[in-house]
C-alpha cells in the first residue's frame, strides 16, 4: 500500500502519508512495530472501510501518552468506544470478489475530506486542542 493513510499523534495532529504499509504499522507502534488493528467503518461489498492501528500495549500509558483527540474522532466515526494511547493511523479497506476479508488500501479523497472534517470539529470542541498538523 502506497497511498495515503491518516495519522494522528498525541498531541491532537493529523497528517497525511503516503509511505508504505510496513511504515504505517510502524507509525502506529512504534516501540514494537506490531500494531493492533480494528475497523472504525466496515467496508460493504465493492465499497470502503476504514480501519484504525494502535500500538499493542497502547493500553500502558508509560508507555504511550493519552490521546483524546484521535479517541473523539474513532469515537464520532462510529468506531468502537476504546479509549487510545500512543499514535493512530487510519486505512482505507475494500472487499473484492473472492476475498475472505478486506484488503488495505488508501483512503480515498472523499475518506480524507471525512477524516479533516472530524478532526476539526473535535478539535474546536476540545480545550487547547488545534487542527493544524
Amino acid at each position: 500500500m502506497a497511498d495515503l493513510y491518516a495519522f494522528f499523534d498525541p498531541n491532537g495532529h493529523l497528517m497525511f502519508s503516503d509511505e508504505a504499509q510496513a511504515r504505517m504499522c510502524e507509525a502506529a507502534d512504534p516501540h514494537h512495530k506490531s500494531p493492533l488493528a480494528f475497523s472504525i467503518h466496515r467496508s460493504s461489498w465493492g465499497g470502503d472501510g476504514l480501519q484504525g492501528h494502535v500500538g499493542k500495549s497502547s493500553c500502558f500509558v508509560a508507555t504511550y501518552p493519552p490521546n483524546p483527540i484521535a479517541t473523539r474522532v474513532v469515537t464520532a466515526l462510529g468506531g468502537p468506544t476504546q479509549y487510545i494511547f500512543g499514535n493512530l493511523t487510519i486505512c482505507g479497506t475494500r472487499w473484492s470478489a473472492g476475498d475472505k476479508q478486506p484488503s488495505l488500501r488508501g483512503l480515498s479523497k472523499a475518506q480524507q475530506d471525512l477524516l479533516m472534517d472530524v478532526h476539526a470539529v473535535v478539535c474546536e470542541e476540545t480545550v487547547g486542542a488545534s487542527p493544524q498538523g
